[in-house]
């Protein structure tokens, strides 16, 4: 085996690594409560929205 192939698979195993923590970052618990608020935005009315919007940080931290 040449050093090409094991950088190869070596390159498939960690992105598959990674695809797997985002999966389970993306449907943790925590981020639920996230995901169904911004679910949610289309069906508030204007005002109420651009509150919604309002109250989130812009950077997209936590509060």
């Amino acid at each position: 085996m040449d050093w090409v192939t094991i950088g190869r698979s070596l390159f498939t195993v960690v992105c598959f690594a990674f695809f797997i923590v985002v999966l389970i970052i993306a449907y943790s618990k925590r981020s639920k409560n996230r995901y169904e608020e911004a679910a949610n935005l289309p069906f508030l009315d204007d005002d109420k929205a651009e509150e919604a919007l309002h109250d989130q940080a812009s950077n997209g931290a936590r509060k």
